[in-house]
């Protein structure tokens, strides 16, 4: 419904143009890092994973989970999420880590070798 409300009359241009021209920005980014490297390392997220409820309280942590993965989505590029080990927390708990890897479009191939090649070392 607040799609449909969105891109009636008056609030298409407020909002649906404008989104369409930042993901555009994002898009040229990407293809501006992919003329000059084959694939792009970093994490998922930008803290290691937390237990079941602990962020509950704080909305703007839940929301910040997956920020590093909403411009691959915005640019519909390939990415990849694999473990990449563990982080000791200050209660000596070790908590998992992911590492993504993100390939230009059509190099899920790629994403795929790399990823695998990874996870034969480990």
């Amino acid at each position: 419904m607040l799609g449909a409300h969105s891109l009636s009359s008056g609030y298409y241009d407020a909002y649906y143009r404008r989104a369409q021209e930042v993901r555009q920005l994002v898009k040229q980014d990407f293809i501006n890092a992919f003329a000059k490297v084959d694939l792009i390392f970093c994490p998922v997220a930008p803290f290691p994973a937390f237990n079941i409820g602990e962020k509950a309280d704080d909305p703007l942590s839940m929301y910040l989970v997956d920020i590093y993965t909403a411009g691959v989505k915005l640019a519909g590029l390939p990415a990849l999420s694999m473990p990449a080990g563990t982080l000791r927390q200050a209660q000596g708990e070790n908590l998992p880590v992911g590492l993504q890897i993100i390939g230009n479009h059509f190099q899920e191939n790629k994403i795929l070798s790399v990823a695998s090649f990874i996870e034969k070392m480990v």
